[in-house]
């Protein structure tokens, strides 16, 4: 049975920035869904990773309770798919 999976993008300053969400059978599919997307949209920032930065997956199961609902109310509200940046929490109702 599937998951479902957050992408996160860990930067230099220390910022953990939501990059969208995916489904997959497992850890090791949900990575390769990272290579793939990263491969395919070349020019989308989030996607690519600079001196001292990294990607987090992290599994439903393993996140706080509501931040899965936080993480899917944030990505609703963006415009524009992987290449749009997220609007802050205070400008999504």
């Amino acid at each position: 049975m599937d998951k479902r999976y957050l992408l996160y993008k860990f930067c230099r300053d220390g910022n953990r920035h939501l990059i969208t969400w995916l489904t997959a059978s497992g850890m090791e599919e949900a990575n390769l869904a990272v290579k793939v997307l990263r491969k395919n949209h070349p020019q989308v920032p989030d996607l690519v990773l600079g001196k001292g930065e990294f990607f987090e997956v992290l599994e439903e199961s393993q996140l706080k309770p509501g931040e899965w609902e936080e993480a899917m109310r944030i990505l609703a509200g963006r415009k524009g798919g992987l290449e749009a940046a997220a609007p802050s929490p205070e400008d999504i109702t």
